[in-house]
């Protein structure tokens, strides 16, 4: 009895160590990405390198750490199955670019942000959220970052910016685009908001 007593402690404390260190993993992948991403933009080595250099380096930055498909294809929804195989690849594509290029594009004549990474709640074994605050200009914002643990790691399915899923929102623009149109129609939104430079505060399709 007291031997089985102990041995379930001692698992449960083998268990709940495992996740600690999972946690404490993630909470440095996600800093490190983030700080990654800013010294490709702010780095006095970059200072002469064009936004597309920059753009392209920052794609590489992220993409190391997380694959961008999972929460674009979460914001896509079930307006997936809409699109052919061709269009969902050219849409993919088409939204990395547009999210990498406003983000650069937002950082453009700002100083560096101080980015703070705080309280890691464990929603379940395989869902956390990161809270982390982000100082811009003078102004404080909070985002979350959200986390699943999927067969390719832990990956980002959505960020909460100011209490404003980006996922939901995306979704529910791309849900009225479909109701009265379809991807040839998505897909040359996308390329013109590309051509305009849109900030992200601008991205509505």
């Amino acid at each position: 009895m007291h031997i089985h007593f102990y041995s379930v402690l001692l698992a449960s404390c083998l268990i709940l160590v495992g996740t600690t260190h999972a946690v404490d993993a993630q909470l440095e992948k996600l800093q490190a990405t983030i700080d990654g991403a800013l010294d490709v933009i702010y780095s006095a080595e970059n200072a002469d390198k064009s936004v597309e250099e920059k753009e392209t380096q920052v794609r590489e930055v992220i993409e190391s750490s997380y694959d961008l498909n999972v929460i674009i294809r979460r914001a896509i929804g079930r307006n997936w199955r809409l699109m052919n195989e061709v269009e969902q690849t050219e849409v993919l594509e088409l939204v990395k670019q547009l999210v990498v290029r406003s983000y650069v594009k937002g950082m453009d004549g700002k100083s560096r942000p101080e980015i703070s990474l705080g309280r890691v709640t464990e929603l379940s074994d395989k869902r956390i959220e990161i809270d982390s605050s982000i100082r811009l200009d003078g102004k404080t914002y909070n985002l979350v970052y959200r986390l699943g643990r999927m067969p390719s790691g832990w990956q980002i399915y959505d960020i909460v910016a100011e209490n404003i899923s980006v996922v939901s929102n995306f979704r529910q623009q791309l849900d009225d685009h479909f109701r009265n149109s379809d991807a040839t129609k998505l897909i040359e939104r996308l390329n013109e908001l590309l051509e305009k430079n849109a900030p992200y505060e601008e991205l509505q399709i």
